[in-house]
């Protein structure tokens, strides 16, 4: 099996392409009505609860789209600009959960948050840049394999022992 090596990677070109992608799923989704037996699952739940619903929020209005765009850009530009597997994984899953964590804080306003078209974007998202991350070689990579150049490390230890008189030690 012959090991190529990974083409480098960008961050401006892929950060559009795949937040638009994920940010028009979103919208779609929502659009089409797909997840509409899920919001009334979830809005029977608030009601159960007893909690005043005045108004709604969500995809497609205008609100929705300006904070799944947000939520949308804000992961894939943290996969794209973080190295390791790991971190990307944190990521993803970090804003999964504060977007899921928006039904709470908004219903305490009394606002219906129709969460699932942003979560959709915030996955679709967040996966199609860990594997845009993982066969890339990204910029933040770059710089923790590249060896630190032009640094003089002092040979003897005396030097830095010396008081100084100076303002800047």
């Amino acid at each position: 099996m012959s090991h190529r090596p990974r083409p480098a990677g960008h961050v401006a070109g892929p950060l559009i392409i795949l937040s638009f992608v994920a940010l028009g799923l979103g919208f779609a989704t929502e659009r089409m009505g797909i997840f509409d037996g899920a919001n009334e699952a979830l809005r029977g739940v608030w009601n159960e609860r007893s909690l005043v619903i005045e108004s709604e929020i969500g995809l497609p209005g205008t609100v929705g789209i300006l904070l799944t765009a947000f939520a949308v850009f804000g992961v894939v530009f943290a996969i794209l600009g973080t190295p390791g597997e790991g971190r990307r994984a944190i990521l993803g899953m970090s804003a999964v959960f504060l977007s899921v964590a928006l039904l709470p804080c908004f219903a305490v306003w009394g606002i219906f948050w129709k969460p699932f078209g942003m979560i959709l974007g915030v996955i679709w998202g967040w996966m199609s840049a860990a594997i845009y991350a993982h066969n890339h070689v990204m910029p933040c990579e770059i710089s923790l394999s590249v060896a630190v150049e032009n640094v003089v490390i002092p040979m003897n230890s005396d030097h830095a022992a010396e008081p100084s008189s100076h303002a800047d030690g």
